[in-house]
């Protein structure tokens, strides 16, 4: 008689075989990656008293940051079981996540430094060496886990997704494009389009694992809330599952999960910090930002504006009327693109092309483009001539899209909070996407920057602006 075939949810809870599982391979990454560091900061502390090609020094300061090496692991170790369930598709969540880890394990191996040479007859460590180590292994340890797959000799993250609809059509785009996600279909009970579906909620853990699913995503679905809760608890504890909240509008990527009260989490957003104080803060962020921009890209921009006058007739640069901070008009300057100035095209020119998928009327490939305003455009670099805006104090360099007078007030009460602050050079909006996202995204992305902004929310903006600006998504 056949022996009876276990049930799937006895499958995913059975022990693993033995084996290098992804848990010893990133703790053997981590500890490649803090090994390197520790090398390089020995030799840069070598070098910087003179003694490179002393190996008795070199490996003196290497001693030293070496017995910190445990600290430093098992910190890390214990860090990494609390982020198991979040995918980190990309080096820079990886960096702000290890970033206090690594600050308590120096802080650690500081303390202890300096306890251990105040009783015993020791030298006194190398903290400079320390520091140079601890910001080295941010970057090292954020590139290894970032190039560590989910499972061993998986190139990419499976994620399947519960749920189906609008919002799952765009978390699985999102997801999809930063190239180490591949969304294998869904599950849903009463779907509006059937594509892609794998099976029933009933069916999700038999799904699971017919797919070698590493992340489930639970987005919204038709279903009650007690049949979603019933087929989750199939994986719950056996897969890492992240879930969209029903109030997505209103919560940022930074709110801030906690216990309410027993048994009941809750994610709170903090009022909106837009006190003078904040203010100035936010000005002298552009004042510095533009200020050492316009130094770096001044021959940039004198080459393109060479480039432009010698390749196509027409001024260098157009004029545009954009609304700004409390819905008052002001001009932005650009690099001209177009063999015409006008940035609308006109009724014919709309009616020969494929529109993209934005909010505003273009083509994705506009017949007025010049061959160096495509590149111009795909690179951003029309935008340039922006920073003086951002320095005269009409713009910052981080907000909502600048929008133009004839699209400015088509908005519902809630998102005219745009106008409460300057129009940016970049924003969320730019960075999520830009035309490829549809009208109702970009009001919500704009509307969530004013009420949720902060200075380190203009920081993130930005450094994701280069990642952005790199692939060209949305760009036309």
């Amino acid at each position: 008689v056949d022996a009876p075939v276990p049930s799937t949810h006895s499958r995913l809870a059975a022990p693993r075989r033995p084996g290098l599982g992804p848990g010893f391979v990133r703790l053997v990454a981590d500890t490649g990656a803090l090994l390197v560091a520790m090398v390089a900061a020995a030799v840069a502390q070598a070098l910087a008293h003179h003694a490179a090609g002393d190996a008795p020094v070199v490996l003196g300061a290497l001693g030293w940051l070496a017995v910190c090496l445990p600290v430093f692991v098992v910190v890390l170790g214990g860090s990494r079981h609390r982020l198991a369930s979040r995918m980190q598709t990309t080096v820079a969540q990886q960096v702000r996540e290890i970033v206090a880890p690594l600050a308590a394990s120096g802080l650690v191996c500081l303390g202890v430094w300096r306890t251990v040479a105040a009783v015993a007859d020791v030298p006194k460590p190398p903290e400079d060496g320390l520091l140079l180590t601890g910001l080295l292994a941010t970057v090292l340890v954020a590139v290894a886990r970032a190039g560590v797959p989910a499972r061993p000799g998986a190139r990419t993250c499976r994620v399947l997704l519960v749920g189906s609809g609008q919002v799952a059509d765009r978390v699985s785009e999102r997801l999809q494009a930063h190239g180490r996600v591949e969304v294998v279909g869904f599950v849903d009970d009463d779907p509006l389009d059937p594509r892609g579906r794998l099976g029933s909620l009933a069916d999700l853990a038999d799904v699971c694992e017919a797919h070698g699913v590493d992340h489930v995503v639970v987005a919204f679905s038709r279903v009650s809330a007690e049949r979603m809760v019933e087929a989750l608890r199939s994986v719950q504890g056996h897969l890492p599952m992240s879930v969209v909240p029903r109030l997505f509008d209103v919560l940022p990527a930074t709110a801030d999960s906690h216990d309410l009260a027993s048994g009941y989490p809750a994610l709170s957003v903090g009022p909106t910090a837009l006190g003078l104080w904040h203010q100035w803060v936010k000005r002298a962020m552009d004042l510095m930002g533009a200020g050492l921009g316009m130094v770096v890209v001044l021959p940039v921009m004198a080459v393109t504006a060479l480039c432009v006058r010698c390749t196509s007739r027409g001024p260098v640069f157009v004029r545009q009327a954009r609304v700004g901070l409390r819905g008052r008009e002001f001009t932005v300057w650009k690099f001209r693109t177009f063999t015409v100035t006008e940035s609308v095209p006109p009724p014919e020119v709309l009616a020969s092309g494929e529109h993209v998928a934005g909010p505003f009327p273009k083509l994705k490939h506009d017949p007025r483009t010049t061959s160096l305003g495509r590149v111009l455009r795909r690179t951003s670099l029309d935008e340039l001539p922006q920073l003086l805006n951002v320095l005269t104090g009409s713009m910052s360099l981080v907000g909502p899209r600048p929008m133009q007078p004839e699209f400015a007030w088509d908005f519902g009460q809630w998102a005219l909070r745009r106008y409460d602050v300057k129009p940016g050079l970049t924003g969320l909006w730019q960075v999520s996407g830009r035309n490829d996202l549809t009208y109702e995204e970009m009001c919500r992305l704009d509307n969530l920057y004013v009420t949720c902004w902060s200075p380190g929310l203009d920081l993130r903006v930005l450094a994701r602006t280069a990642r952005a600006v790199v692939s060209g998504r949305g760009c036309y």
